[in-house]
């Protein structure tokens, strides 16, 4: 380790100060917001970020700055983000044992435009290298947690285009990811074209239905209605296929590559839009600039079935949308129906399935919305199978949380988004609902022991999205 004249650093009795300066340096791929940083390879084959001394009289602002330009050899200077904090550990150099302690301020860049970064010479750095981020999370050598603190702290806090008016808004992604959808997904087209016809009165519209290698026909019936629907200039219909790896959160990445628009918006397959529900959802980005995901509220369907057993499942594991027995609102990010600024799109892991909505929310919380006035229908489960199911991929999609949010991150949003049975509200409610709930947490409790011996012994999970008609 080099140090110069100009270096800040102080000598006291039993150590040696250091204070120290540096960043992470991101680019968000215009086209897929494919998240990239950039690192330094050591002699050593350590990849670690851009830092260096403060100079005397220097702040750690601009020292990071000045190390950030140097060390990866950049023409402009990257936008600050945000301060991320100050990291701060002990170490030794040689055999006297002086205890050296060091602070390093930390703070979150942005590069707009991907330049070529080299290493600066006679630093003990054999390459500079822009690397995904997910790569970089499996080969950083010191900074793991920091580099998921700052992550969250670029897509929380860079800049994004804001809309003062309906009229600010020129252009609307709808995005259906499907797959084998042929039994419901009519339906959800049925009720977006509905609202189509007043938004295509002052915006474009894309609508790209991507097919996620489907087992049915799905792809000649969606096909089939796109054709019967006619010509409208101001809405652009497309039906293409997934040719990467199955899953939602690949497929969400691909639509997103093709589209163009200022606003995106993803719904499900098999949900139902009440009139006027993207209208709403527009309506409050406009209204709460803040905001980076607003979501619909959603409304349970009755069951069209005759079967007595089907009509009780459904009864028992629903009630709980029925009476909403906690102490609070829930906050929680529902998938269904969400709509984003265009910048505010995240690029989502599509290495194995996963729960979009719960990772949406662990980025964007509390900077997410739930809109009473745009409703959504949906049905729920009707099978203590499928309550299974969806139960196993909620418990799977919050252990597969852990590998890509910092440990605090995680304490934050479960500490403040958990909801306590309020127990009043249950006294209070007619017996009929109080057996039926009584009923629904006797099954809940074990099916969660279940799923927690499922999951302690098969840490690879592999699960599927069901689906109801």
């Amino acid at each position: 380790m080099k140090f110069d004249i100009n270096d800040q650093i102080q000598h006291s009795e039993n150590k040696i100060l250091h204070k120290s300066a540096g960043g992470f340096v991101f680019y968000e791929d215009k086209d897929t917001h494919l998240l990239s940083i950039a690192l330094l390879r050591t002699d050593d084959n350590k990849l670690v970020i851009p830092k260096g001394h403060l100079r005397n009289g220097e702040t750690p602002e601009d020292a990071a700055s000045r190390e950030i330009i140097e060390e990866l050899s950049l023409t402009v200077r990257p936008i600050l983000i945000k301060k991320l904090g100050v990291d701060s550990y002990d170490f030794t150099l040689d055999e006297t044992g002086t205890i050296h302690h060091k602070d390093v301020h930390l703070f979150v860049y942005q590069l707009i435009n991907k330049e070529h970064i080299s290493p600066a010479k006679d630093e003990g750095l054999s390459s500079a290298e822009w690397i995904n981020f997910d790569g970089a999370l499996d080969t950083i050598t010191f900074d793991r947690e920091n580099l998921l603190k700052a992550r969250q702290i670029f897509y929380y806090y860079k800049k994004v285009k804001i809309f003062k008016d309906v009229s600010d808004i020129k252009s609307l992604t709808v995005a259906i990811p499907t797959h084998d959808g042929s039994d419901t997904i009519l339906n959800t087209i049925s009720s977006l074209e509905q609202e189509f016809v007043e938004l295509s009165k002052y915006l474009s519209i894309e609508f790209i239905i991507c097919v996620d290698h489907c087992t049915d026909n799905t792809f000649i019936k969606v096909k089939n209605l796109f054709s019967s629907l006619g010509t409208n200039k101001s809405v652009k219909r497309i039906l293409m296929e997934n040719t990467g790896p199955k899953g939602k959160s690949s497929v969400l990445n691909t639509i997103y590559k093709i589209s163009t628009s200022e606003i995106f918006c993803v719904i499900d397959d098999d949900i139902v839009l009440e009139k006027s529900a993207l209208s709403e959802l527009l309506q409050s980005l406009i209204d709460n600039p803040n905001s980076r995901c607003v979501f619909a509220s959603w409304k349970r369907l009755p069951l069209q079935e005759s079967n007595p057993w089907k009509k009780f499942w459904h009864w028992i594991l629903g009630v709980k949308f029925d009476i909403q027995p906690y102490d609070k609102k829930s906050e929680i990010v529902r998938g269904p129906c969400l709509m984003y600024r265009r910048e505010n799109y995240v690029y989502l892991p599509s290495d194995e399935a996963f729960n979009e909505d719960q990772f949406i929310q662990y980025i964007y919380w509390p900077q997410t919305a739930e809109v009473q006035q745009a409703i959504i229908y949906f049905n729920s489960v009707s099978s203590i199978r499928d309550y299974y199911k969806r139960f196993i991929r909620i418990m799977y999609g919050d252990i597969q949380l852990n590998k890509y949010f910092a440990k605090e991150r995680i304490e934050e949003c479960r500490k403040d988004l958990f909801r306590k049975l309020d127990y009043n509200k249950i006294f209070k409610l007619p017996w009929k609902y109080k057996i039926s709930f009584l009923i629904y947490r006797f099954v809940r409790y074990f099916v969660s022991i279940i799923v927690k011996i499922k999951l302690s012994s098969n840490k690879n999970y592999e699960w599927f999205r069901i689906k109801q008609s």
